[in-house]
């Protein structure tokens, strides 16, 4: 009897999602990315902005507090981000999930008007655009209690798995067991940054996680597209799909398969080593109005910039001079890399110069490319420059103190050019390859090069 009551609970948990005729749930993919971020002291957006900053999404939960403490009110403000986003070309859904007010459009085109006090709601718009970068603005307002706001789109006829996923998450890389925790979760979409997925159960680095969805599926061919940091693998009815497990900043990775039409398993499996931690899942079917994006050579890789500037160096390293700079979303064709894999020789009009592969993103496999440094992978001598190489992934921050928020990471190894200093040498300010420039703590960086620190100039 026991044994029957036990199937019976499993058999109602699982039912929604097996229902016939449901083929579309909802996945929001994309959030965007450099959002220019103008947080005003009123819910109009009149007058200058108290607070000018540059947010990665737009995806905030503050509750009652206020969005920048002592500086900007926890009720009755507004914020008004922009930014270029780059889309294929095809009819998106936006998502705009809010408590209170909030616009978004695209273009100057009006996709979302939701302009008034209500309690946290999701409203959705569509717009069809053509392949390239859209200029995207969102609007909005809190006039007090609760401030929400989550901002994202996808192809209006991306497919997950109806009725959810059934996730579990463990406290190592491998999904080795025991399971630390576990939850239903409506779609694979999620960038939890330097946070815990389950904040006291879950890691903030070096955990893993598996999904399980049972969707229904026509029948045909399929291409499912997986982003990770780091790494990612996803299987149809045990068939390996896409497979990219192994650590890499977030990229983006597609694979196909043909289905007969039914129910299938869908797993998903993701780890993160640390740093930043972001995971989306979804898929199309082919033929079913989602335009083509082109397709690589085998034998070709290309990068796509995924830094608003990008120095363009004369060899594989911040030491070498800089020839030229190159633009996000810009894509070029890639030739060579050094040994270790983090600096990659690109090919554009009129030049033939080194990127850092932090700030790019690929189109193929580069660990097949030819290393043409010519040294083993060295990052040249400095010479004149003193550099901050990080001893563990360390945040750079907006001033010189934890107080600060924090604006970026300087991943363990990598290195930043020295440009300030407080008086008492404890906190540095850097300047990156793709120009950021922030402060790190002196404590946890390996100083490199014939410059004396003292000889910094001090700037905090």
């Amino acid at each position: 009897m026991r044994r029957w009551f036990i199937f019976g609970v499993i058999l109602a948990l699982t039912l929604p999602l097996f229902t016939p005729g449901v083929h579309v749930g909802t996945a929001h993919a994309y959030t965007g990315t450099a959002w220019t971020a103008e947080y005003f002291s009123n819910p109009f957006l009149s007058g200058p902005p108290i607070h000018v900053r540059l947010d990665s999404q737009i995806a905030f939960d503050w509750g009652g507090d206020s969005p920048v403490p002592a500086i900007v009110p926890p009720d009755n403000f507004s914020v008004r981000w922009t930014g270029g986003q780059q889309f294929s070309a095809g009819t998106y859904t936006f998502y705009a999930t809010v408590d209170d007010g909030v616009r978004v459009f695209v273009d100057d085109i009006p996709v979302i008007d939701a302009w008034y006090n209500q309690p946290r709601t999701t409203h959705t718009g569509q717009i069809t655009l053509t392949e390239g970068s859209h200029w995207v603005r969102v609007e909005y307002y809190d006039a007090g209690d609760q401030a929400v706001i989550f901002v994202r789109w996808l192809p209006a006829n991306a497919l997950t798995a109806p009725g959810g996923w059934a996730a579990e998450y463990y406290n190592n890389t491998n999904l080795q067991a025991p399971q630390a925790g576990g939850r239903l979760e409506e779609v694979i979409d999620y960038n939890w940054g330097s946070g815990s997925p389950i904040p006291g159960t879950i890691n903030t680095d070096n955990f893993s996680a598996r999904w399980w969805g049972f969707p229904e599926m026509e029948g045909g061919t399929y291409t499912f597209i997986a982003g990770a940091d780091d790494g990612v693998r996803v299987y149809v009815d045990d068939a390996l799909v896409i497979d990219a497990w192994s650590p890499s900043p977030y990229q983006e990775y597609r694979g196909t398969i043909t289905v007969n039409p039914g129910i299938h398993t869908v797993r998903v499996e993701y780890f993160e080593i640390g740093d930043q931690a972001r995971i989306t899942v979804y898929w199309i079917r082919e033929g079913a109005g989602i335009p083509s994006t082109g397709t690589v050579g085998a034998s070709t890789v290309t990068a796509t910039v995924a830094a608003r500037a990008l120095n363009v160096r004369t060899g594989p390293g911040i030491t070498w001079p800089i020839m030229t700079r190159v633009y996000e979303f810009e894509t070029y064709t890639v030739i060579g890399r050094n040994a270790a894999g983090t600096w990659y020789q690109i090919s554009g009009p009129g030049f033939t110069g080194w990127v850092s592969g932090r700030y790019i993103r690929f189109n193929g496999d580069p660990s097949g490319l030819p290393i043409t440094d010519g040294s083993g992978g060295g990052t040249g001598t400095p010479s004149g420059v003193l550099l901050a190489q990080s001893n563990a992934s360390l945040r750079i921050r907006r001033g010189p103190g934890t107080n600060h928020s924090r604006i970026a990471a300087l991943q363990r190894g990598e290195t930043a050019t020295v440009i300030g200093r407080t008086a008492d040498s404890t906190w540095l300010q850097i300047r990156r390859d793709d120009g950021l420039v922030g402060w790190v703590s002196a404590a946890y960086v390996t100083l490199i090069g014939d410059v004396p620190l003292a000889s910094i100039p001090v700037t905090g």
